[in-house]
């Protein structure tokens, strides 16, 4: 499996500072490393910085290419409803959007829309998977710095809403920063006129929380959580103000302002 993005390890899960006495060796209070690219919400959960992109989710659609055929089921099923995206970009056609989706990095920082709550879910086991086959690639030593099982899922409504209580340091927001800097960078953002020009979407690091580290929260597009039909937090069309976690949006399809995050549970 390819991975999702290069790893970046600098975000650190959450150490508790106390624990029972008779459990001070046992796992679950070994703080371990957060998956790359998510922040420590508590003990055993980390979440997205950001909006899954549209270079995420073309790369799990490349493997499953890769692992069943441009044919197969697996494939053609996880694919994206491509005459969604046209609201978000009216001067392309659903064809011209799914050539500039796989052949260039136009959308690689545009939030993933057009899936559905079903396809999402397939998204989150895939990357389970594609997360373990990093670290199975790893030395012993460093292997150790992580859970040993976890799994990437889609947060409740209580975790959504529960961000709003992370406070991160200032080292750690440069950290933040100096990472989706090099994204940016990376995908030549400051090049793309097509999503900058946008009236609707930006890329999904255009918006940080200045208190939490995290992005896109009250604008861009709303949030699945694990409760099918219930999305949270602001969206393009129906913004949210900084103040407000427990925004809800209710949704039947797939949708131009719906993504998501993920969350990183850590099980053992």
């Amino acid at each position: 499996m390819k991975v999702l993005f290069p790893l970046i390890f600098l975000f650190f899960g959450f150490k508790p500072t106390t624990s029972e006495p008779a459990c001070i060796t046992c796992d679950q209070d070994r703080g371990y490393l957060c998956a790359s690219n998510t922040l420590a919400l508590n003990a055993r959960l980390c979440m997205d910085m950001s909006e899954v992109s549209g270079q995420m989710y073309k790369t799990f659609l490349l493997d499953l290419k890769a692992q069943n055929g441009e044919g197969s089921a697996e494939y053609a099923s996880n694919m994206p409803n491509w005459e969604i995206w046209e609201e978000l970009y009216p001067d392309k056609t659903a064809s011209e959007i799914s050539q500039l989706f796989f052949g260039t990095t136009t959308f690689a920082l545009a939030p993933m829309v057009g899936i559905s709550y079903d396809q999402a879910v397939m998204f989150t086991k895939w990357r389970t998977k594609a997360f373990k086959k990093e670290l199975d690639g790893m030395k012993e030593k460093d292997r150790e710095a992580f859970p040993k099982k976890f799994e990437f899922r889609l947060p409740t409504p209580n975790e959504w809403s529960r961000m709003r209580f992370m406070n991160q340091d200032k080292g750690l927001l440069k950290q933040v920063s100096k990472i989706t800097d090099a994204y940016k960078k990376e995908f030549k953002i400051d090049k793309n006129d097509f999503l900058n020009s946008s009236t609707t979407v930006h890329d999904v690091f255009s918006t940080m929380d200045e208190k939490l580290g995290l992005f896109g929260l009250h604008d861009n597009v709303a949030e699945m959580t694990s409760e099918k039909g219930v999305a949270m937090g602001g969206s393009w069309n129906n913004k949210s103000t900084e103040a407000d976690f427990t925004k809800t949006s209710e949704y039947t399809a797939p949708q131009a302002w719906l993504g998501f995050r993920c969350i990183f549970e850590i099980i053992e």
